[in-house]
């Protein structure tokens, strides 16, 4: 399993078919003009989920250098072994759906230009019977040069230096050996380092001895959820200290400026004009968690 928080958003996603521009749209710079109605509400169902959950300290705070904004899966993976060594895998006429739902939701994410934000849809290496599980996920590029930058020696030995492609680094992450795959999506997540530490040693304990060492949870709130989001596993005997209460603060920081905006960017049926919101925090004059 990735290190990262325990909850799976799953969207139904449906093909989209642009129906032409809506103009009732507020002009938003970091978001393509051209889309259609039906596209920017998707967008805005996507972001307000990312801002409600862990995502908000990676968009609104400059706190975790990745945040997961979603979880997807289609059943366009290989199921047959006799097809490894072959050019045509999927039947186009059957699973072609798949791929255009696909295509449109990539099509929505490089819609997506927020300054120093990137939006990545990352499948995994492994396949569960026939289904691909994708990621879609939010990196702040000046906190994953930092973090390149102050771990060079080890994302180093994958060749990963600041200024590289937030897509490469999930790559590279996601097909890295066992442990290299953890503590990589560890420092991504943005764990203290004696978490991520301990999740790895925990892991080569379980695989050693068939258990789990014993742990506790330190849990950061998000606007939608108290526990389950922002979460990360620690020793059974260490008791939390300055570490994780700074990060506990600063965190709170950020949510507390999120919950006081929130109400002011719902629509009349009460879902959140999310993409409005992220182009109001990205002005000079809008707060950001530091």
């Amino acid at each position: 399993m990735k290190f990262k928080p325990v909850f799976i958003i799953l969207f139904s996603i449906t093909l989209i078919v642009s129906c032409g521009v809506n103009r009732d749209i507020p002009e938003n710079p970091y978001i393509d003009s051209t889309l259609s109605e039906a596209q920017q509400k998707m967008l805005d169902s996507i972001l307000g989920n990312a801002l409600d959950l862990e995502a908000l300290y990676t968009i609104a705070g400059k706190i975790k250098p990745m945040s997961t904004v979603a979880s997807f899966r289609f059943p366009v993976a290989n199921s047959d072994s006799s097809k490894s060594t072959t050019a045509e895998v999927l039947d186009l006429s059957e699973k072609g759906v798949h791929l255009t739902k696909i295509a449109s939701l990539q099509h929505l994410i490089n819609s997506l230009n927020y300054p120093d934000l990137k939006f990545v849809l990352a499948p995994y290496k492994s396949a569960s019977r026939g289904f691909r599980h994708i990621d879609l996920y939010v990196v702040r590029i000046s906190l994953l040069d930092s973090l390149l930058s102050a771990r060079a020696s080890f994302f180093g030995q994958f060749g990963l230096v600041p200024g590289a492609e937030p897509a490469m680094v999930l790559a590279a992450t996601e097909n890295a050996g066992r442990y290299e795959r953890l503590r990589a999506y560890g420092y991504l997540f943005g764990y203290p380092d004696y978490a991520v530490d301990f999740f790895v040693q925990a892991s080569v304990e379980q695989d050693k001895t068939k258990k789990l060492p014993e742990r506790n949870f330190f849990q950061i709130p998000a606007y939608a959820r108290q526990h389950g989001t922002f979460v990360y596993a620690y020793p059974k005997e260490h008791t939390p200290d300055q570490t994780d209460s700074t990060l506990y603060y600063r965190a709170k920081e950020v949510l507390d400026y999120y919950s006081d905006i929130r109400n002011q960017y719902l629509n009349p049926d009460s879902t959140l004009q999310a993409g409005k919101l992220l182009m109001d925090l990205h002005k000079p004059s809008k707060k950001q968690g530091r």
